[in-house]
Formats: structure tokens, sequence, C-alpha cells
């Protein structure tokens, strides 16, 4: 005879009910990973001169502007890719470890950055890149550093996250002024405006 069908039902029903919701919660972001314009913070645009090299930092960070870190990193797995269509006008042509990483593989296919040190807070700094133009046309798009596997915290545990990207707006280089044989003569003299 059973003594406990009642306590099996609802067992059953919590189970039911609270792990789907556990299992759930586990598929959500804790922390944002991409590039940004700055190394301290999430900035979503960059305008560069066309034909320029430029520099992007690739960040992990909380899921809002004022949200911190949810967890102190120790690895992640991530690589650099253009958003969308088509290739990339640009490349990376220098990736440089922020302090405290260990950084192995490459940037378009998979790098892996590890740290003893467990940072956290507001933004944690994983790489510096140096882009240059590689290719004519394009002068608006948009460029990131996505995630691979998610993020393993000091505890092993491991965390999802979104991705950030960056609008990279390029400008056409403002035209060099010239300067005319009188404005340089005029320097000599003493005479009219100096250029």
């Amino acid at each position: 005879m059973d003594r406990h069908p009642i306590l099996r039902c609802c067992v059953a029903w919590l189970a039911l009910v609270f792990l789907p919701a556990a299992v759930y919660a586990q598929w959500d972001p804790t922390g944002r990973l991409g590039l940004s314009a700055a190394p301290d913070s999430y900035i979503d645009t960059i305008a560069p001169d066309i034909g320029e090299p430029f520099t992007l930092y690739v960040i992990l960070t909380g899921m809002s502007a004022d949200e911190p870190l949810a967890f102190n990193l120790q690895s992640v797995e991530w690589v650099i890719h253009t958003v969308c269509c088509g290739d990339s006008p640009v490349g990376v042509t220098e990736l440089l470890t922020a302090p405290g990483f260990v950084t192995e593989g490459d940037p378009y296919e998979s790098l892996a950055s590890l740290t003893d040190l467990c940072p956290g807070g507001d933004t944690v700094h994983l790489a510096t890149a140096t882009f240059e133009w590689l290719l004519e046309g394009e002068s608006e798009f948009f460029l990131s550093a996505g995630s691979i596997t998610g993020a393993l915290d000091c505890d092993e545990e491991g965390h999802l996250l979104q991705t950030i990207t960056v609008l990279v707006s390029g400008q056409d280089p403002a035209p060099v002024e010239g300067t005319t044989w009188t404005g340089i003569k005029a320097l000599f003299t003493g005479e009219g405006d100096s250029p």
C-alpha cells in the first residue's frame, strides 16, 4: 500500500514547474563579449579615415551599461568577424593581448584567452586589435568579436555571452590644404597673411 501518493504528486508537479525554469536560467546570457571603441566600456561606433589603420578593443562586460559583469573570468574562446554579409573590407594586422592574459589561436578561427587573475567588475579588456583596410568600396559595416563556447568563471562554471558589435563608419580623409607660393614667400618677407 502506497502511503504518500499526494507527496509524490506534489514532488512531480514541483519538478515539472521549476525544472524547466532552472534549465532555462542556465541558457540566459550573463555577459556580453565583442569589440568596442574603448578598452574600459562599450562604445559602439568608430569613424576612422578610410585607408588608415584603426584600433578596436575586445572586451567582456555586463548585460547593460549600468550593470557589472556577473562573474569573475577564468577563460573564454572567441573569434573576430564581420557582421552580416560578404568579405570584410578590413583585416586584423596586429593583436595585442591585455596584461594578465594569455591568448592563443587565430583571430578568424578561434582564440582562447586565459587568466589566473579572475578579473571582473564593469569591463574586462581581453585584447587590442589593429585593423587595416583591404578592400575598396565598403565604408560602413559592423565588426564584432563573438564567443565560441561561452566563458568559464573561476569556479569552473560556464556562462553564455551575448555578442556586441561596433559600427565602423569610414570617413574620407580631409584634403590637405594647399600652400601657395605667395603664402610661402610672405613667411620670409613678413608680408601678407601667414598660411
